[in-house]
């Protein structure tokens, strides 16, 4: 998940809220803002994944095959899943799917329905490649992105219906970016994250947590935390050891949004 989680409500449960998601075109580390659609602050809620930065090193290997399965909950009532499957293939490379489904409803009736899947491909810190698209109740948007072959990471954003325009983002000139994933053990490592739904890249400030007590999978468990700064809205991400096992903010309207390993 990424920093757009903070336009997750405005209004709960009288509506949602509608923020403007923007392209960035990117050229060195200036961020130029260009307005391409309103869209739903849902749209963006579930990535929070994506830190870009360049990045010295390259990590030394990958963390193994895993799957993390999360109940989503707003103000404490669940409102859906995310589903993130890492497939790593040899230490240096892998593929991260996932897949988040969440329906509001007020007095047992739809108010608000959200669709979101992605596919990254990795090489050690950096992210070679990555799509996804969100249906974020009717209102369609598609992001594509690649390394190539002269250092640059080439982003296109696709809003609405299949004629609508879209605009390349070019020019990030760095060897290696990263998104928001937080089961990457070189997360903590970034100071610039690249927020897939929208192409904007965010300064964000590490810290360290308190322990803390939390559910996990059924049980309560001790689990360390960072603190995601610099952002409108801190991000809390919670490991279990080096196991990624919650998440928690404060999104509009000042509501609870967490994510916890089921």
């Amino acid at each position: 998940m990424c920093p757009a989680l903070r336009s997750l409500v405005q209004r709960f449960p009288s509506g949602v809220i509608r923020t403007q998601a923007r392209l960035v075109r990117v050229a060195g580390s200036d961020c130029e803002g260009t307005s391409v659609n309103a869209l739903s602050g849902m749209a963006t809620a579930f990535w929070l994944a994506a830190g870009v930065a360049p990045a010295a090193e390259p990590a030394p290997a990958l963390p193994p095959s895993a799957e993390w399965r999360f109940a989503v909950l707003l103000d404490g009532r669940p409102i859906g899943s995310h589903r993130f499957v890492l497939t790593t293939m040899d230490g240096r490379t892998a593929t991260l799917t996932s897949e988040a489904r969440f329906n509001v409803t007020l007095l047992g009736v739809p108010i608000y329905r959200y669709r979101h899947s992605a596919s990254e491909h990795w090489q050690g810190n950096c992210l070679e490649s990555i799509a996804a698209s969100t249906d974020d109740d009717g209102r369609t948007n598609g992001l594509h992105g690649r390394q190539e072959a002269d250092g640059r990471f080439a982003i296109e954003v696709r809003t609405g219906s299949d004629d609508a325009t879209s605009e390349p983002v070019r020019g990030l000139l760095t060897t290696c970016l990263m998104t928001f994933a937080y089961w990457h053990p070189a997360l903590a490592d970034q100071r610039r994250l690249l927020d897939p739904s929208s192409g904007r890249l965010e300064s964000v400030i590490f810290t360290s947590l308190p322990e803390a007590e939390m559910e996990v999978e059924g049980y309560r468990a001790s689990v360390r935390g960072m603190r995601i700064a610099g952002l409108p809205h801190p991000i809390d991400v919670w490991y279990l050891g080096t196991r990624w096992v919650g998440l928690d903010t404060t999104v509009a309207g000042g509501r609870h949004l967490s994510y916890r390993l089921r």
